[in-house]
């Protein structure tokens, strides 16, 4: 027996077998383990998804308008609901799932962060060779939102007669094109002045035949072929042979006027819509879009226009109501937003708004404004319901003022003591958009009064008009600027939905 071991061990032949045996051992083991690892990481990929998803439906915009608790809830029977008979997962759904959720009230809304903790086993195939019936796995999730507040929003439009500027180069060059007919105003005015009396402001409005527009009591133009003892006549009425009217009952046109008939003047398709008109347009198209998130994010959101320009005789303010109280915007719609056209002052003569009345030619009292519009804003809630609203204030202006200060006359940025009224209005808590309808250096060309003391200024509208507004909590400061030929609608928009927030999945 001895040696026939001595031969066997001399053998090469099972040598190789005896090796192969022992190395067959461990690589079953390999094999066996690598596979049962795969099914594990495959099951917690897929487990890890579900999480995920139960994170993410309780900072969704339902769950959001509800309770923590019913979040929570939801988020566990979602989770139970994709995991529940998956193949190879050993889960109690009693003891393998937690859920946490923490609310916290931030200055942009009802914060919420959602946990998804899970663990489970996956069974192993190979257990017999692995001494192990399975695996353990365990995965989270987190998700956070801010649930968008409840806000009232008050929006505070300049409605001042500098804001008479076309919103379109092309309107711009129209306009000065046809007020540049006279020596006295080479350049033309590129603003749409509206005044009872344009020729004492050099200002003409004439036809291609040179002839003056007039117009009468009714709002009738005529062209003016002769004024007589006080009279205006024109060939198109009666062959001339007799006047339209007395010249004290109606008004020549004026830059105003133009910009709604350039085109029966002139001929052509040329449009000079203003920064009045875009203001409207802004205001109407953001009570559309305030009303489509009130409805997606479960809240709601309610509005009020206020204008301003000057402070007129027996008034303590330049703030006027342009809706008549704080309505929901579900109920409101693009009628509830008056012509701010239409509404611009018909002033007598330059620094005279009317006959009875002068004020130097102060015609955008801000300090006067803004202090008005904070007397009339209450202090505002966290936003966490509907009776308790967070408040925006939201300004749509060309930034310069022309009010009194300190004594003296101030045309330019807004000053220390405008600025003093943004920080009192932010220190009540409220928030304050600014969307700057920048004043250009060009529109005033050929204004020798303007050139000297409003032109120096301008470098210093944007700063000081973003020094008004507030800082969002991610450090973007909510001011917007839009130039010639600009979309206002859209910064405005842009302003309105900073105060909107969205779920996102942090890991």
């Amino acid at each position: 027996m001895i040696g026939l071991l001595r031969k066997l061990w001399r053998h090469s032949g099972g040598n190789v077998m005896l090796m192969a045996g022992f190395a067959l051992v461990p690589l079953i083991f390999s094999i066996g383990f690598g596979i049962d690892y795969s099914r594990a990481q495959r099951l917690q990929t897929i487990v890890n998804a579900a999480a995920d998803s139960a994170a993410l439906s309780a900072v969704s915009n339902n769950a959001m308008a509800g309770t923590a608790a019913q979040a929570q809830a939801n988020a566990i029977a979602m989770f139970k609901a994709q995991v529940t008979g998956l193949t190879g997962l050993v889960f109690n759904s009693s003891t393998d799932v937690t859920v946490t959720i923490t609310t916290s009230t931030t200055s942009t809304g009802i914060g919420r962060s959602v946990v998804v903790a899970w663990r489970a086993k996956s069974t192993n195939i190979f257990s017999s060779i692995l001494g192990s019936t399975a695996l353990a796995i365990t995965g989270s999730s987190t998700a956070e939102a801010t649930k968008p507040p409840y806000v009232n929003y008050y929006l505070l439009l300049d409605t001042s007669p500098s804001m008479l500027l076309p919103t379109t180069s092309t309107g711009i060059s129209a306009l000065r094109s046809a007020t540049s007919a006279t020596a006295d105003s080479p350049y033309g005015c590129a603003f749409a002045c509206h005044t009872k009396n344009p020729h004492s402001d050099s200002i003409y409005i004439r036809n291609t035949s040179g002839q003056d527009i007039w117009l009468d009591s009714s709002g009738n133009a005529w062209a003016v072929s002769k004024t007589q003892n006080g009279y205006i006549y024109s060939s198109s009425y009666r062959g001339g042979a007799q006047p339209v009217a007395a010249a004290s009952t109606g008004q020549y046109a004026d830059g105003y006027w133009l910009t709604r008939h350039y085109s029966s003047l002139y001929g052509g398709s040329v449009s000079i819509p203003l920064r009045v008109d875009a203001e409207t347009e802004a205001a109407q198209d953001l009570i559309a879009t305030a009303q489509t998130y009130a409805t997606s994010n479960k809240v709601t959101y309610k509005m009020q226009l206020y204008g301003f320009d000057f402070t007129n005789s027996g008034d303590s303010s330049p703030l006027a109501a342009l809706t008549s109280s704080m309505a929901d915007v579900s109920t409101m719609s693009s009628s509830s937003v008056p012509d701010l056209y239409a509404a611009q002052w018909n002033w007598y003569s330059n620094n005279c708004p009317s006959s009875s009345f002068c004020n130097s030619d102060r015609g955008t009292e801000v300090a006067n404004a803004l202090s008005s519009i904070n007397a009339i804003m209450p202090t505002p809630g966290d936003g966490s319901t509907a009776s308790t609203p967070q408040e925006v204030l939201l300004i749509v202006t060309d930034g310069v003022a022309d009010e009194l200060y300190s004594g003296n006359r101030w045309v330019g940025e807004f000053n220390a003591g405008d600025l003093a009224q943004c920080t009192a209005i932010k220190n009540k808590g409220i928030q304050i958009g600014v969307l700057y309808t920048t004043y250009s250096a060009s529109v005033i060309t050929g204004n020798a009064w303007s050139m000297s003391v409003l032109n120096p200024r301008l470098p210093y509208v944007s700063s000081a008009l973003q020094s008004c507004a507030s800082t969002t909590a991610s450090g973007q400061v909510m001011y917007f600027e839009v130039g010639t030929d600009g979309d206002i609608s859209a910064a405005l928009t842009a302003l309105f939905m900073m105060t909107l927030q969205t779920a996102r999945l942090v890991k």
